[in-house]
């Protein structure tokens, strides 16, 4: 038998992860965003609150699986990031023979 307390504090922990999880996605789908986006405090858990309460395993369970997906998301964007950089370096390095400089037109979007 789980405490109420112990429901009330996972509760509330599991929503403030899935709040964090919310940011990612949208900062993920909308870089420009990064910009914009203030500093942010790593999620510290609550401590004290006891075991997982088992009516909330599923969600738990749900918000993991979502937090390595998203895991894998910004992996893949960081690479991305390190290939376009590398590019604007080559680019630069190879292109200083005194005209006006390349421009990259990224028309993803």
């Amino acid at each position: 038998m789980t405490s109420p307390d112990w429901t009330a504090a996972w509760t509330a922990a599991l929503a403030e992860m899935e709040l964090e999880a919310d940011a990612v996605e949208r900062m993920l789908r909308h870089r420009d965003l990064l910009e914009q986006a203030p500093e942010r405090a790593v999620f510290v858990p609550p401590s004290g609150i006891g075991p997982l309460p088992l009516e909330l395993t599923d969600r738990a369970r749900q918000l993991v699986a979502r937090q390595l997906d998203l895991s894998r998301e910004l992996s893949v964007a960081i690479a991305g990031n390190r290939q376009q950089a590398r590019l604007v370096s080559r680019t630069r390095r190879e292109g200083g023979g005194g005209g006006a400089p390349p421009v990259y037109f990224d028309n993803r979007t």
